[in-house]
């Protein structure tokens, strides 16, 4: 992964990366063949290179983008406890991995919010109304097809040098 990539997600999602709650998500597996961490990883490198891709590099659509993406399966973290059954997890999981994020950062941002909860789109009925839902919304499908083809677009060597590089630098904002 590009240095610029893991900046970025690490300037934005620093609070976020070196909280309890996204650490344990490397311990719940995911897609059959990955963890909720190491997907969330994934989809946030992927939501930040389309941004990069298209342009989209102002503070507040690269803050928003990365938070969505590193918030939005935060609640499939112990689903085994609960959700009943998979239908359930998915039309349950993304509200309330919005309630996680509000938790986790003490911020309720409407475009941040709209993403997570819509992120399942179109297997729920929620729709995205912004563009960082849209973003969440692809670089989800993109990186839950990894996954299931255990394809490793955010390696473990990436993984331990975001989590660490988060960890050692101070919080910019």
């Amino acid at each position: 992964m590009e240095q610029e990539i893991k900046d970025i997600i690490i300037e934005y999602g620093r609070d976020i990366l070196c909280s309890d709650t996204f650490l344990a998500a490397f311990d719940q597996s995911h897609h059959y063949k990955s963890t909720v961490g190491d997907h969330t990883l994934s989809v946030t490198a992927e939501a930040v290179k389309f941004c990069l891709r298209h342009n989209l590099t102002d503070e507040n659509t690269l803050s928003n983008v990365v938070a969505a993406c590193l918030c939005h399966d935060m609640s499939l973290v112990g689903r085994e406890e609960k959700y009943s059954n998979n239908l359930e997890t998915l039309m349950q999981h993304p509200g309330d991995s919005a309630d996680i994020y509000t938790d986790l950062t003490g911020e309720s941002d409407e475009r941040v919010l709209n993403a997570i909860r819509s992120h399942m789109f179109p297997f729920t009925p929620d729709i995205p109304k912004h563009r960082e839902g849209w973003i969440l919304t692809l670089a989800d499908k993109i990186s839950a097809s990894s996954d299931i083809l255990n394809l490793q677009p955010v390696t473990p060597e990436d993984r331990d040098d975001i989590l660490e590089q988060a960890a050692s630098r101070p919080d910019k904002r």
